[in-house]
């Protein structure tokens, strides 16, 4: 009986050992995803696509300021995190939204 409770105990203290283990990888792979997000960028056609909108309507909420962009050699661009932000802010952008 004794020696039961001893491995009972052993594997409780494994299975501890196990989950503060899981739950370092998984904020870990939570960090890596969000960098990785910041390095996706998108241009208009790609904006264009992913909201189902023309690119008429891009340009319209650019120079309203609803879409804030940044711009390289002319080309107007968004980071993914930054475009989720406003997304996420804005009902009218996310699916079923009205436009």
């Amino acid at each position: 009986m004794v020696h039961e409770v001893i491995q009972v105990e052993a594997l409780t203290a494994l299975i501890s050992t196990l989950n503060s283990s899981v739950d370092r990888l998984v904020k870990k792979v939570e960090e890596l995803e969000r960098k990785k997000d910041e390095d996706v960028v998108y241009n208009l056609a790609d904006l264009a696509r992913i909201l189902k909108v023309t690119p008429r309507t891009l340009y319209t909420w650019r120079a309203n300021g609803f879409l804030p962009m940044n711009e390289i050699g002319g080309t107007p661009y968004i980071t993914k995190v930054r475009f989720l932000s406003i997304i996420d802010g804005n009902p009218k952008m996310q699916k079923g939204g009205v436009q």
